[in-house]
């Protein structure tokens, strides 16, 4: 265990919650300090981080993840070799996504700040690095409406308070341009429900199997329809 930081659930929960609350303002004026939605979510979650960690260890897959140090990060991913697997699997998927959103796996390097637990730290570093598969599997885009979809499903999978908050009021202020947006969020958030736990996914092991039967794995639509892609275009004719 890391004893060289502070931990960010030692601190005085009103104090905690000040900055969570001024991380949310921030993300709330501009979406796109991403950077800040993960200083709010840390915060928010730390008063619950105990049942997250059982939910996770108590899990013999989750216990495996962590004893094999699992990791989606720029020192075991290969886009390229990812890109080159047969069309219609997940490597292959997973690839084409990150690439067409100008993303690479070393933004997922390095620990999580404020976090002094070694396994809470690896919980929340796999959860950031498979997002954007979560993103993948379920087909959420990643637009305002499809981030707000997919917190709603992430709500139903975690009970995490930051996703709740998050998909509360990104629908609320999306509701000024599209009331899909609702219908999008409870279809994710039903779909969370009934899927299999993406945090226990053994996603390495499965580079090569067409997307389908993945999705079919985790108890979701093998051909599910786009959610969200949508909101761009109305922000920007509003």
């Amino acid at each position: 265990m890391n004893t060289q930081q502070q931990d960010v659930a030692d601190l005085p929960t009103l104090v905690r919650w000040r900055r969570a609350l001024r991380a949310l303002t921030r993300v709330m004026i501009n979406p796109e300090e991403t950077d800040q939605v993960l200083v709010f979510s840390n915060l928010a979650n730390a008063g619950q981080r105990d049942e997250r960690l059982h939910m996770f260890f108590d899990d013999p897959r989750g216990q495996r993840l962590y004893d094999e140090r699992r990791a989606i990060d720029s020192h075991t991913i290969d886009l390229d070799a990812l890109a080159a697997l047969p069309a219609g699997t997940l490597g292959h998927a997973y690839a084409t996504f990150m690439r067409a959103h100008g993303l690479t796996p070393d933004v997922f390097d390095g620990r999580p700040p404020g976090v002094r637990d070694d396994r809470a730290a690896y919980i929340i570093q796999r959860l950031r690095q498979t997002h954007d598969l979560w993103h993948v599997v379920t087909n959420a885009e990643t637009d305002p409406v499809g981030e707000v979809a997919l917190q709603a499903f992430t709500y139903a999978q975690l009970h995490a308070p930051s996703s709740g908050i998050l998909a509360l009021l990104g629908t609320l202020r999306s509701l000024r341009y599209t009331r899909e947006v609702v219908r999008d969020a409870l279809e994710l958030y039903q779909l969370g429900k009934q899927a299999e736990p993406l945090t226990l996914f053994p996603w390495e092991d499965h580079w090569a199997t067409p997307i389908g039967d993945v999705r079919r794995m985790l108890k979701l639509p093998a051909n599910p329809r786009p959610v969200g892609g949508y909101t761009a275009e109305l922000m920007e004719a509003a």
